[in-house]
């Protein structure tokens, strides 16, 4: 894969999907997820219980360091203020956070 400096919210979305792919494919969620921008990832309407929501942001992690060439970190309360008036994280407020810590 082509290594990216800034990663697009596309991208990261793709991203996304080939996490949820690979947790369904290993038994941690029963079904399969189709991401888009309104996908909740984190709070009320996700489809992830605790585990698997460490397990879904530790892969991406490693998937977004990976397609960038750099370490990236995703900080819950950076992505928060991204989100200030709602009570969940959605794939698409996911996707441009992971766009810009990757500028």
């Amino acid at each position: 894969m082509r290594k990216e400096k800034q990663m697009k919210s596309t991208t990261a979305t793709k991203l996304m999907q080939e996490c949820l792919d690979g947790m369904q494919r290993s038994g941690v969620i029963d079904m399969a997820i189709a991401v888009n921008v309104d996908t909740v990832i984190l709070g009320t309407g996700s489809f992830l219980n605790s585990i698997g929501f460490v397990t879904f942001i530790s892969d991406l992690e490693e998937r977004v360091s990976a397609v960038t060439g750099q370490e990236h970190y995703l900080v819950l309360t950076e992505i928060h203020e991204f989100n200030a008036e709602q009570a969940f994280l959605s794939a698409g407020t996911l996707a441009q956070y992971i766009e810009k810590i990757t500028e």
